[in-house]
């Protein structure tokens, strides 16, 4: 009768170890997938949060570079929360050129350089008003100044502006802006809106500050507008500080 070859298995106390080791290289391993995978969504959180932050930056950079030379204004916000100005308002430019003769004569006869003759005969509605030297944002809204008419002329590089009023301002350098309504961006809480007429919509959310020192400009230099945002990522935890300078490339 053949011999029975001895048959052997795992003790207990083998099987115990080696279930142990097998959980402690699983929870290795899950540990390292949960917080790669935790890198990638803060990283893609914090990435999304900075973009709307320039988003909101560069939509007010680009609005206030063209405003309307001296219309740009700093003020508080009515809930205002934070140490400084926390609005900053302006007068977008619909059109502008240059105007040909007395300032004073109403119609004003007018060189097209931004915005087409055909663009500036449609400016017929008197919600648009001109911009001739003014010096701060107080001197803009003036019922005076507002468009009536806009006509041909002889000329069919120039149009002719009937104002409200014979205008009492004029410009070194004989320019003349056309802006409509104002627009503003406030903090609101923590919100940071822009609002146009009734219209108000929010650029950015989590603001914790938001703060404006706009200077004027004058004969032989720009307007400058310093803003400065604080916003935090509710996520990460992690604050972020903007500090910009704006430069309003429009002169009087």
């Amino acid at each position: 009768m053949p011999a029975r070859m001895p048959q052997r298995g795992f003790t207990l106390m083998e099987l115990v170890i080696a279930v142990v080791l097998v959980g402690i290289i699983v929870l290795g391993i899950g540990s390292y997938v949960q917080f790669g995978v935790q890198g990638y969504v803060n990283t893609v959180s914090r990435e999304r949060f900075q973009s709307e932050l320039r988003f909101a930056l560069e939509k007010m950079t680009r609005e206030i570079r063209h405003a309307a030379p001296n219309s740009v204004s700093a003020s508080a916000a009515v809930n205002k929360h934070a140490a400084g100005e926390n609005c900053v308002a302006f007068r977008p430019i619909v059109a502008a050129g240059f105007y040909v003769g007395a300032p004073d004569a109403n119609p004003l006869q007018v060189v097209p350089t931004i915005g087409s003759v055909a663009q500036w005969l449609a400016l017929k509605d008197s919600q648009y008003a001109v911009a001739v030297g003014l010096v701060n944002a107080r001197e803009y809204g003036n019922p005076a100044h507002q468009i009536m008419r806009v006509q041909d002329t002889d000329n069919t590089q120039q149009v002719a502006v009937t104002l409200a009023q014979p205008l009492t301002t004029s410009s070194p350098a004989q320019r003349v802006y056309v802006y409509g309504g104002r627009v503003r961006y406030c903090l609101v809480g923590q919100a940071l809106m822009r609002e146009e007429g009734r219209v108000s919509l929010p650029v950015a959310n989590h603001v914790d500050a938001f703060t404006v020192t706009a200077l004027s400009a004058g004969l032989e230099n720009n307007g400058m507008v310093h803003l400065r945002l604080r916003s935090h990522d509710p996520r990460s935890g992690e604050t972020f500080h903007y500090d910009h300078t704006v430069q309003v490339l429009n002169v009087r």
